[in-house]
Parts: C-alpha cells; sequence; structure tokens
C-alpha cells in the first residue's frame, strides 16, 4: 500500500472517530462515503465500516460515557439485539444482490438528506433535543 493511502485511511479513520465520538455519526455518514470516494466498491466499504465495529474502538469513548452515566444498559441491549439481526439482514440482501448498488446508494442518499433536514430543522430551527420515548 502507498504512503499516501495509508496517511488517507488514517485521516479518515481518525475523522470518522471524531464524528463518531461526539455527535454519533461515522460509519454511514463518513466512512462509507470517504472509502468509496477513495476506491472502494460499496461492498468494500461496508465490510470495513463491520470489521470496524467489530474492533473495540469504542472501549474508551464507551468508558467516557459510562463515567458520565449516559449509558441506558437496558435500552442498548435491545439496540445491539436488533442491530445485529438487522446487519445480518442487511449482508444477505446486499451480498445477494436482492437490490442493485445503485438502488441502495439511492436508499443512503435518501435517509441522510431526510436525516439532515430533520436535524436542523430540530436542533437549529427550533433548539428542541428532548423526544421521550422512556418511562
Amino acid at each position: 500500500m502507498k504512503i499516501l493511502y495509508i496517511f488517507i485511511y488514517l485521516i479518515i479513520g481518525f475523522v470518522s472517530g471524531i464524528f463518531t465520538g461526539s455527535i454519533g455519526i461515522g460509519s454511514g455518514v463518513l466512512l462509507i462515503p470517504f472509502l468509496t470516494q477513495f476506491g472502494m466498491t460499496l461492498s468494500q466499504a461496508v465490510a470495513t465500516a463491520l470489521v470496524n465495529q467489530l474492533v473495540p474502538r469504542g472501549f474508551f469513548g464507551v468508558t467516557e460515557y459510562y463515567k458520565s452515566g449516559d449509558i441506558k444498559l437496558n435500552e442498548t441491549v435491545l439496540i445491539i439485539l436488533g442491530s445485529s439481526l438487522g446487519i445480518y439482514l442487511g449482508a444477505l440482501i446486499h451480498l445477494n444482490h436482492y437490490l442493485s448498488e445503485r438502488t441502495l446508494y439511492f436508499i443512503l442518499s435518501i435517509i441522510l438528506f431526510v436525516a439532515s433536514i430533520y436535524l436542523f430543522i430540530k436542533h437549529v430551527i427550533y433548539h428542541s433535543n428532548k423526544i421521550n420515548i422512556t418511562n
């Protein structure tokens, strides 16, 4: 691997890590688009992001959030279970070509667009951060 690509991938990981640790976005919003821009296929970028999640890279961030009392264990376990099943089914959909790569990019683009508009309206225009779905 060329030294330039080593540097680029380190920077991509660093930027993705900062955003993941601070505002919770990383893989879908930053990592996947960056990796595809630097030559990976969507499948390779998704696989790389999944491996990235497998490694205990979040340990230090989790430790800080745990110390602050922000981790809700019961909800987190349920999300991990649901996410695990969703990731498995998503991998089957992608790898078995049930949806074309173009369709997957279209879905990703729509989700990112709608999420961006929602966040902008909710947190910038109305500056509200209260959605309470727990008792």
